[in-house]
C-alpha cells in the first residue's frame, strides 16, 4: 500500500493522509493484555552448588561434670578425642575415651607432674576444700548443701 502512493521521489498529499489515519487507528487499537510479566530461571543449579552442602555434626566433646559437682553412676563426666584426661578412682574409661563414673558421689579432679586425673569420691568422704570461699545463696554453697544432706541420708541408712 505504500508503495503505490510514492510517484516519483516525493509523497502525493492523499498518501501522507492515508499514513496518518493508519498511525491513528493503531493508536486508537486497544492494546491486548500481555498477562502478569513472569521472570523465567534456570531449572538448574549452577555448576559446583551440588557439591556444596553437607557437613559432619559436631562431636560435642568437652567437660560435662565440673570438680565438686555431683556425679550419678554411669554418669558422663569427660567426653574426649584420646586421653587427655586419664581414669582415676572409681571413673572407667569407654572405647572412644568417654570418662564416666562408676559410682554415685562428687567429681574431683588431680594433676600430678605427667597427666590429668578425674576421680569420683563418695558423697560420705568429700570435703570441702581448704580456702574455698562459699557465699550464703551461691550455687556453690546450695550444691555442697546437698551434697553434705545426701552424706547425711546416706550415713542414717547405713
Amino acid at each position: 500500500m505504500l508503495a503505490s502512493t510514492f510517484v516519483g521521489s516525493k509523497l502525493s498529499g492523499s498518501s501522507f493522509l492515508a499514513g496518518r489515519q493508519l498511525q491513528q487507528q493503531r493508536a486508537a487499537a486497544p492494546a491486548v493484555p500481555l498477562g502478569p510479566l513472569t521472570i523465567e530461571a534456570a531449572h538448574k543449579k549452577g555448576a559446583g552448588s551440588t557439591k556444596n552442602g553437607r557437613d559432619s555434626v559436631s562431636k560435642r566433646r568437652g567437660v560435662k561434670v565440673y570438680g565438686g559437682q555431683p556425679v550419678n553412676a554411669g554418669g558422663i563426666i569427660i567426653r574426649q578425642l584420646g586421653t587427655k584426661v586419664h581414669p582415676g578412682k572409681n571413673v572407667g574409661l569407654g572405647k572412644d575415651y568417654t570418662l564416666f563414673s562408676l559410682i554415685d558421689g562428687v567429681v574431683v579432679f588431680d594433676k600430678n607432674s605427667r597427666r590429668s586425673f578425674v576421680k569420683v569420691v563418695p558423697f560420705e568422704q568429700y570435703s570441702v576444700p581448704e580456702g574455698q570461699r562459699m557465699v550464703e545463696g551461691s550455687r556453690k554453697h546450695k550444691r555442697l548443701a546437698a551434697i553434705a544432706a545426701a552424706r547425711e541420708a546416706a550415713v542414717q541408712e547405713a
